[in-house]
Parts: C-alpha cells; structure tokens; sequence
C-alpha cells in the first residue's frame, strides 16, 4: 500500500518545507520533498493550505472520554481510549495509571497488554504502561491517592514488570525514599525508564538519582520540592542534568507561561516533553469525576480534588499543547520536537516521532488555526474530521 500526502506545509525536526510531499510505503516513509511529486501512490492525499506534522506522543495520560486505565481495567476500553486520542493528532501514547493496590495495577497493565495485542490499527498506537507511582512521596502525594502510596518494594515491582510481560516501559517514583536506589537500578536493568516525581527530593538527592539512572522529570515542578534559592530542590537537580527529559504539562495553568519558556530556553526544545497528564474528564463536560479513588471537581476545563482544590490531572489534549507552545514563539520545528521527537527519544525509540525516511509513518495534518484535520498512523488513516 502507498500514499502520498501533497501540498502542504511539511513540519520536521530539522525543516519546514513549503508545498511539500511525503511518500508512504507500507506504513513506512519512503521519500520526503518539494513539490513537483512526480512518482505513483495508490492514495493521495491533497493537504494545501495545511500542516503536515510529525503524530504526537504522549508519555504521560490517563484518560480520555470518560474512561482511565487504572479504573477501567479491560482492553475494549483501552482500545476506546486509543481512538479517542487519534482525534487529537496523538499517534502513540503510554497508558499512565496511579497508584493504586498491586492487585489493580496487574489487571491495568494485562488490559494494555490485551488491548496491544488486538489492536488492528483501532486509533493510536499503544507503547505500553506508564506507573506514576506508587512509590512516591505521600508529602507530595497531589492527586495521588494517599491510602495507596507506599514505600519502594522491589519484590512487588519485580511481580508486576514480570507478570505484565514486558508491558512497563515508565515508572515515575520517589528518590529520596528508602530501597529507591535499588528499585531505579533494577528497573533500568529490564530497560524501563525511571522518571523522578511526587518527589520531596533535595537537590543533592536529584543528582545522585540521575547518576543512579533516572532520565525523566515527572510533570517538571508540579509535585516537587519548591525551589528556593538556598535550597533548590531536585527540579533544578534534573533542569540541571543534560540526560534527562523534561516532562511539561504545557495548559498555563500548571505552570505559569514564563516557566514554561524558561525551561525550553534553558534545556533547548530537545530535553522537553510535552505530556497532557489528562484524566477521564478530557473531551467531557464539566462535572464531578473519580481518580484513583479520588473525588475531582472539574469547572471550566481545570480539574481539583474536591476535599482540597489541589490540581488533579488536566483536560489538555496534545493538538493543543502545540498551540499553546507556538503561541510562546517558538517554531514549528521547535513545536514538533517537544511533541513528537522529544517524547520518543525519551523512551529510547527510534525511527518514530518525526517526518523522515525511514520512521514509521505517523502523522498529523492540522489546518491554520492547529486543529486536526486527519491522524495518520503507520500510513493508514485512524481519524479525519
């Protein structure tokens, strides 16, 4: 099977080309250019006055339309929630649960096992499972359900990556906490990332997590040690350490427009990973919703617990995450980057996340005001308005 999407502004890590082509071979990309496209495809694709951008991926999610994978713990839901994310011009994601008892965690990860083994090209690619916690600090719990967070247990976690066969690829924990040390080094041994968050770390802590093996800042600032200029805390510990990506729920209601750029100017757009940390209430109504147990209020889009208003989860979706990027000046490449590249490179995938030969053809193509047209995933069309 062949295609070619023409026309359109063609977005990359390393160029914006204008009336550009990309051909696409069996799910693969065969050719990238400037127009004139004088070669075959069996299906065309006329995307002028469009842009043809590299399919988002979101390490960091919950859930969408009413559905999360910690509560809905079946593949069929999973699958719903793949689709529903195409929509939004994501092309693959991690499935993040919260913490939550061992029990419930084994059937989260076996549903997205389940699910990663029916999907049929159903909507965005599955990559695996995201552990926010439950290793965590629960003086930084957020919107982490107190009653689940416990200390490292690295018997528990080695019954979870192996009952899940290979499911886990993230884990986000504490690294101040006792048997830390020990969890990071395993976990890095079966090649699963270690991302450092909900965390009361020191700056002194951070560095020798990042010299254990953490290469990812959970939600960057949000649930940290507030930095202080006598004690800054692990997020500048890991803003510091030029192996580690960057996490940035990028709403502005997270954190503060300024932040936002300060951290991209300082990393540069190739350490920063644009995530939405989006819950069940994302492409639903305001109202009253659950997560990990936890009772969430959500008005105007901005969801709180409800016992203590502190921010739980988001209703950002990732179409809009490279709006609002954009809307701080930084380029369409620059944008890409942080939505695509970047969170691939996080996860030590290769050949995905950008427009070029030879990467997986996954693609989004947005009109002028950045919605999402048509979702692409592996040269077959999962969604079009």
């Amino acid at each position: 099977m062949s295609m070619v999407i023409r026309n359109g502004v063609v977005v990359t890590s390393l160029r914006v080309i204008e009336r550009g082509y990309i051909l696409i071979r069996n799910g693969v990309i065969a050719e990238v250019g400037k127009e004139p496209f004088s070669g075959y495809a069996e299906e065309v694709i006329d995307a002028e006055g469009m842009l043809i951008v590299p399919g988002f991926i979101d390490t960091h999610t919950h859930g969408i339309g009413g559905l999360d994978f910690t509560a809905n713990r079946d593949p069929e839901s999973v699958l719903k929630m793949a689709k529903s994310y195409a929509r939004h011009g994501i092309t693959a994601f991690l499935a993040s649960t919260v913490a939550a008892p061992l029990e419930v965690l084994e059937e989260a990860c076996r549903a997205v096992r389940e699910a990663i083994d029916m999907w049929r090209g159903e909507g965005a690619k599955i990559l695996g499972v995201h552990l926010e916690g439950p290793y965590t600090n629960p003086e930084m719990a957020g919107a982490q359900n107190k009653a689940w967070i416990r200390k490292p247990d690295l018997e528990e976690f080695k019954r979870l990556v192996e009952s899940c066969r290979g499911v886990v690829k993230q884990v986000t924990i504490a690294p101040e906490l006792p048997g830390a040390d020990k969890l990071i080094t395993y976990a890095r041994s079966r090649g699963i990332i270690v991302s450092a968050g909900h965390t009361n770390a020191s700056y002194e802590e951070g560095l020798k997590a990042v010299k254990l093996g953490v290469t990812k800042a959970n939600h960057l600032f949000n649930g940290m040690t507030r930095f202080h200029h006598r004690e800054p805390g692990i997020a500048l510990a890991l803003l510091q350490s030029p192996n580690v990506y960057l996490e940035i729920i990028a709403d502005f209601i997270h954190l503060h427009p300024a932040v936002v750029k300060m951290v991209i100017d300082y990393a540069t757009p190739k350490r920063v990973v644009l995530v939405t940390d989006s819950i069940a209430a994302t492409d639903m109504s305001d109202g009253i919703y659950e997560l990990g147990g936890l009772k969430v209020i959500v008005e105007k889009g901005v969801c709180r617990l409800a016992d203590t208003g502190v921010l739980a989860g988001s209703t950002l979706t990732m179409d809009e995450a490279f709006k609002n990027i954009a809307s701080l000046g930084y380029s369409l490449q620059e944008a890409a980057i942080m939505t695509s590249l970047a969170p691939a490179k996080s996860l030590g995938i290769e050949r995905l996340g950008d427009i070029e030969v030879g990467y997986s053809a996954d693609i989004a193509i947005l009109d002028k005001d950045f919605r999402v047209v048509k979702t692409i995933v592996s040269g077959e069309i999962v969604y079009e308005k």
